[in-house]
């Protein structure tokens, strides 16, 4: 296994944070095994114990395991949580127990939102200035998995983890043409300028193009 120095991305609304297509593709065909996202329950996280106390009893100092798979999003699964909900919670479960003496957050993740990646980010951050936390990542940790990881004390990759990719895309489907075989018109009323910039029946203006073009640089920056 080999440590990896990474560096942390800004933070931006309303763009979605991207991975590789072959990170996404792999991703694709782990979420086809596997029948959840996240952290699994009830457990909140797995326990390891290092060194039992005196006259063999179970409790002692440990090292928590959090799993952090999937789609990086504040919307929930079928399971009724979402990743940032539950591993929030196991974050602040292991960080409540005191047996728990460091944390390992396992990440197999292409990313996903930028605002939960952030927020999970932020968690860990958080709660690597009260226990140790050291981010193990699996077969992938792209873009938001990547960003996650900065807020750990260290970063562990395996020699075959796909990771960095970061990448911000904005997306718009452009529908005049359709429109205009059908006869069909759009009347948009706008209160100001860029209000409707990705409008898709109509072509967008340079300057929209630039406005847009500049919140992608920014939120990657």
């Amino acid at each position: 296994m080999r440590k990896q120095v990474l560096g942390c991305l800004g933070v931006g609304a309303l763009v979605v944070l991207t991975a590789s297509l072959m990170g996404n593709v792999l991703l694709t065909g782990m979420l086809f095994q596997r029948g959840s996202i996240g952290v699994q329950k009830p457990q909140p996280f797995i326990q390891t114990l290092v060194q039992r106390s005196a006259g063999g009893s179970e409790h002692g100092p440990r090292i928590a395991q959090i799993d952090l798979t999937g789609i990086i999003s504040n919307s929930a699964d079928s399971g009724g949580e979402s990743v940032v909900t539950e591993t929030k919670a196991a974050l602040e479960q292991a960080l409540a127990d005191s047996d728990v003496k460091a944390i390992v957050l396992r990440i197999d993740s292409p990313g996903g939102e930028v605002t939960a990646s952030d927020t999970i980010y932020n968690a860990v951050k958080l709660a690597n200035d009260r226990k140790p936390v050291v981010v193990f990542m699996d077969s992938v940790a792209a873009s938001g998995g990547y960003y996650v990881a900065c807020g750990a004390k260290k970063v562990v990759a395996n020699p075959s983890t796909w990771t960095g990719s970061i990448g911000v895309v904005v997306q718009t489907l452009g529908y005049g043409g359709l429109l205009d075989k059908t006869g069909l018109k759009m009347r948009v009323f706008r209160s100001g300028a860029f209000k409707d910039t990705l409008y898709g029946q109509r072509d967008m203006t340079p300057e929209e193009e630039a406005y847009v073009q500049g919140m992608v640089m920014q939120t990657y920056e």
